[in-house]
């Protein structure tokens, strides 16, 4: 009876037991979010799939990393503002920004019960949204002079399908003469995005984004533009051609493909020959690293982070990063602080044209004119 008693007993702790741990709080996504740089530093250094750590010659307080992708508003047109975005940049040592708006908005229908966030929330809609310039550009305006002189506005929003298109950013051109350093992120191929918008898809060598290029070299401003390399779940750069049609048609346009071509589950098993071959056959094609593309692409091993890494010391004049992040600016950090793996395995002076020189010599600006900006010198490693 006692051996009974006793196997009861256990039995009966052990079913507490499991139950305790089934029913454990996990961590909240709060909670998560709430770690501090250092943590969040080495998180981002630890390199997946072999599970090896990248060898870190981050300097110390971080890189100094200039935002070259970056939404003001979201697809709602909704923002936390100037204000609350610097106090992020401080946080991971960001001294300034190329700055846009969205230039797509999402439709809330009467039928879903709540507000959408973003353009794959639900099903319904989305437009193209012109208002988007003005909100920002006025938002810019009234900011004090420390917060304004932070930041590069940019301009997007445009119907890329409209031959009018080329004429509304003209007239902000004229509107903020000495405000308005280029023109993106405009909206061309973009996998779930195009599918969901009123209206033809739009494609890079359509005859409104020439114009839009003609445009922008006449005022010697790049422009940035999402346009997928392919479709997806394809393993074929079906859209590559488009691009190459829209380098050709003016060699005097700057254009700087927006996340190197690559989308949500956009597959292209050739990315860095044919990375390496338009850098090759274009002179005025620039790249920007931000979003997927890194994620699904270059930090995915050691070995990737290698052949990016050489990709861009063969070409250091031509490669930026962005953030990417959508009018607000929680896990801000997260987005700047995930590409210290790549910066490391760059030379120095490659790192400095990456982070910061590449960008401001597409806009012009004279990186001597900057106070936030320190000597090249003390951003290396010691």
């Amino acid at each position: 009876m006692k051996k009974i008693t006793a196997l009861l007993l256990a039995g009966l702790l052990l079913t507490l037991a499991g139950c305790s741990s089934a029913t454990a709080p996990t961590e909240s996504a709060d909670a998560k979010q709430n770690t501090t740089v250092q943590e969040t530093t080495q998180r981002q250094l630890s390199v997946v799939p072999d599970g090896q750590t990248a060898k870190s010659t981050t300097p110390d307080g971080g890189y100094s990393i200039i935002d070259s992708h970056l939404h003001y508003l979201d697809f709602l047109q909704k923002t936390d503002g100037f204000e609350a975005l610097a106090k992020k940049m401080d946080e991971v040592n960001v001294p300034y920004a190329v700055i846009f708006g969205m230039a797509m908005a999402k439709q809330w229908d009467e039928n879903a019960p709540n507000e959408p966030t973003y353009y794959m929330s639900n099903d319904s809609r989305c437009y193209y949204y012109s208002a988007t310039d003005y909100i920002m550009m006025a938002d810019y305006m009234a900011q004090p002079d420390e917060v304004k002189e932070r930041f590069f506005p940019f301009i997007c929003g445009i119907n890329p399908n409209d031959k009018n298109a080329a004429s509304n950013l003209r007239r902000l051109l004229e509107t903020y003469p000495d405000d308005i350093y280029g023109i993106g992120e405009v909206m061309s191929r973009h996998d779930d995005l195009t599918a969901l918008t009123y209206g033809e898809p739009p494609h890079a060598d359509h005859p409104a984004f020439l114009e839009v290029y003609d445009l922008a070299a006449e005022y010697d401003i790049p422009v940035i533009i999402h346009h997928n390399i392919g479709p997806s779940y394809t393993d074929d750069p079906i859209y590559l051609q488009e691009m190459k049609n829209a380098l050709a048609h003016n060699r005097n346009a700057v254009i700087i493909w927006a996340h190197t071509g690559i989308s949500r589950r956009v597959e292209d098993s050739k990315h860095t020959q044919i990375t390496d071959e338009m850098l090759k056959d274009n002179p005025n094609l620039y790249y920007d690293i931000s979003w997927l593309v890194f994620d699904d692409y270059i930090n995915i091993s050691n070995e990737s982070l290698d052949e990016w890494a050489a990709l861009i010391e063969k070409y250091p004049d031509r490669f930026m990063i962005g953030s990417d992040k959508v009018g607000h600016w929680k896990g801000y950090e997260d987005e700047i602080l995930k590409y210290y793996p790549l910066i490391d395995r760059l030379s120095d002076e490659t790192k400095e044209k990456v982070t910061k020189t590449n960008i401001l010599e597409r806009i012009h600006v004279d990186p001597a004119s900057l106070e936030r900006i320190k000597p090249a010198e003390t951003q290396q490693a010691a």
